[in-house]
């Protein structure tokens, strides 16, 4: 008998076998990273969004109990608040607002504050400029007499005051509800203020800027309740 070799029986791919895989695993590849690169940016924007809400509410609940404090005259303060000085709009836009109101000091001394809020631009050596919300907290040299910035002292922050909020597009500043008669007849009884804020962070391969519109309508109590 005659003896027969065995067939192999390992087959080779094609050409076009091995083309097609290589499209197959390039459409995969492809689609893994667009999904890997759209849940990156969703995860850089959140990120973003709540950076911005923190910084912002910190500064916001600032600026509410400064309303809600203008006017205040202690009880143990023989100076007297005139009635336009609690509330002072400089200007409405850019927002540049004073409150004053009687506040003690760490030592526990009473004194006539001053302050007020408004943006300056600010550009960090090598960085990108844009503007700050800034707090000048002052103390009123003279209670007895109207108190504005040029009688008054800086207290905390400087002269020109602390930065409490930064990447702030726009400030704007608005008085409601006046108060037609009594000790402040002619003073807001409300104040609305606007902030635009951007995050610093910038969203891989897009030129998306992230950025928050606040809304802050805030009463101040004191005007409102002293008849």
């Amino acid at each position: 008998m005659r003896n027969v070799a065995p067939q192999s029986s390992e087959l080779g791919y094609t050409l076009v076998e091995l083309l097609v895989a290589l499209a197959v695993s390039s459409i995969v590849i492809a689609g893994t990273y667009a999904g890997y690169s759209f849940f990156s940016q969703q995860q850089q924007v959140l990120t973003a969004q709540t950076e911005v809400d923190r910084n912002a509410l910190r500064a916001i609940d600032l600026f509410k109990s400064d309303v809600r404090m203008a006017g205040y005259l202690d009880y143990n303060d023989a100076n007297v608040m005139l009635g336009n000085q609690a509330i002072n709009i400089i200007s409405s836009n850019p927002g540049n607002i004073i409150f004053v109101y009687d506040e003690y000091d760490t030592s526990g001394t009473l004194y006539r504050a001053l302050i007020r809020y408004y943006l300056s631009p600010y550009t960090p050596p090598g960085g990108t400029s844009r503007n700050r919300l800034l707090r000048e907290w002052r103390r009123c040299t003279n209670p007895a007499s109207f108190c504005d910035l040029a009688s008054s002292t800086p207290v905390y922050g400087g002269a020109s005051g602390e930065p409490i909020l930064d990447w702030v597009s726009s400030f704007t500043v608005q008085g409601l509800n006046a108060k037609s008669s009594g000790t402040y007849s002619g003073q807001f009884q409300t104040i609305q203020a606007y902030l635009l804020v951007q995050s610093p962070r910038k969203i891989e391969g897009t030129t998306r800027i992230v950025s928050k519109t606040f809304t802050v309508i805030t009463r101040a109590k004191n005007v409102s309740l002293v008849p």
